[in-house]
Formats: structure tokens, C-alpha cells, sequence
């Protein structure tokens, strides 16, 4: 097994970086801590994370003036940074834009957008995966089909089928959650990987589709949060 990737979590709130090593309590990765700009130098020199979530407000010359810094140098601009910038500081994802971030986040943090943001950096971030099993219909290009979720998470889902779905399709879904509302999720999804014989990407896994949410509405995002974390308990 190959060494595990390595996040930086640069702030000078303990709270924060607790906050956001709790997000990535289940991705496959190590986290690195530092709480001002001297020790983000020192750790990325040394330890050259793959990615860092910093603070804008970061002690002692600030986030942005650090990622400046950062991008400067040839060796350490290609390191992904994640500004994560004060609620209500409405000139602070523009400055951070221009420090050369690589994406910004907006306090307060939820777990989603957290992990999506570094997603776009690094595929071995990724919501816990709870295996669950039921029926669903999708449908595209004016038909629909029928396939059954074998994992599920906030951020999208696996369908066995032997329907034939391009990589990049947009699919529409209709779903029920066991034990979950009774009303039945209507939602969009882009299919992101196929698991297809001869060489599946899952060899466990029968054909089928690994599906991304797209445009997914807060309230049936939380629906699944609350029933993938119900069930993996």
C-alpha cells in the first residue's frame, strides 16, 4: 500500500483545525497542523503536503500574503491551497483570488463543500461510502431504466444496471431511502466512472455506474448525510 496523502490544516484556531480533521476523519489521508504562516513554511518544506486548507487570517502575515509566498516559489507553487476565508468578510474571497489560492471556502464549514473543494485536487478525498441496498429508476436521453444503489453517500452513489451510460451522461433519479422519508427523492446526477467486465474498476462490484450528485438541494443532502451516518454507527 502506497504512504497516504498528506493534508495541511493551517489555523490558529485549534477549534477549526478540529472541526476540519473531523471531515477528514475517514478519507485516507494523514493530517499535518500548523498555526501560523513560519510553521506552514517549515512543514511544506519539509513535508510537501499534497494540499492545505489555510486560513485567510492566518498569524503572522496572513493567509493571503502566505499563499503569495507559496506561489512565488517554483519548487512549492504547485502545492493546492484552499483558502478558507471569515464569514461576512465580504473582500476576503476576492484577496484571496488574487493571493493565487487554487479555491476558497466561506466559514461556516460543512462537510460537503469541505471535501469537494479538496476533491478537485486530490480523488482520495472522499465521503464515507455506506452500503445500502434499494431499488431506483434514472432515466436519460427521453428513457428510463430501473438499477438498485449498493453505496451511497452526500456526494453521490453507486448503481448496479446493465444500462449503457456514457462517463459525463446527466441522469435524473427517483429513490427512497429505507427508513427514510416517505416522500421519494427526486434528484440529478453525473455519471462519473462505469464499472464494466472485462476490467472493472471495482472488481467486486457488479456492472454499473459510480454517479456524482449534481445540484443537489441542502435539505435532501442532509436527509443522506443523517442516514449514511445513522447506518455506519
Amino acid at each position: 500500500m502506497g504512504a497516504k496523502l498528506r493534508i495541511l490544516l493551517a489555523d490558529d484556531s485549534m477549534f477549526f483545525r478540529a472541526i476540519e480533521s473531523k471531515f477528514l476523519q475517514k478519507a485516507p489521508v494523514e493530517i499535518l497542523e500548523a498555526q501560523n504562516c513560519a510553521e506552514v513554511y517549515s512543514i511544506i518544506r519539509n513535508e510537501r503536503p499534497e494540499l492545505i486548507y489555510m486560513s485567510f487570517t492566518l498569524p503572522d502575515e496572513g493567509g493571503d500574503n502566505c499563499c503569495c509566498e507559496i506561489k512565488k516559489d517554483p519548487e512549492l507553487r504547485s502545492i493546492p491551497i484552499v483558502m478558507v476565508c471569515d464569514q461576512n468578510a465580504e473582500k476576503q474571497p476576492e484577496m484571496a483570488q488574487k493571493s493565487g489560492c487554487d479555491a476558497s471556502l466561506v466559514k461556516p464549514l460543512d462537510r460537503h463543500s469541505f471535501l469537494q473543494a479538496g476533491r478537485k485536487f486530490l480523488d482520495g478525498i472522499r465521503e464515507h461510502r455506506q452500503p445500502s441496498f434499494f431499488r431506483l429508476s434514472f432515466a436519460f436521453g427521453g428513457e428510463d431504466f430501473d438499477g438498485k444503489c449498493l453505496d451511497i453517500s452526500g456526494g453521490g452513489m453507486f448503481i448496479e444496471t446493465q444500462a449503457e451510460v456514457p462517463v459525463g451522461t446527466l441522469i435524473n433519479m427517483q429513490f427512497k431511502l429505507p427508513d427514510g422519508p416517505v416522500a421519494a427523492i427526486l434528484c440529478s446526477g453525473e455519471v462519473s466512472w462505469l464499472n464494466r467486465k472485462p476490467d472493472p474498476m471495482k472488481a467486486h462490484y457488479p456492472n454499473g455506474l459510480g454517479v456524482k450528485f449534481v445540484g443537489l438541494p441542502d435539505p435532501i443532502h442532509k436527509s443522506i448525510q443523517c442516514f449514511c451516518e445513522k447506518h455506519s454507527s
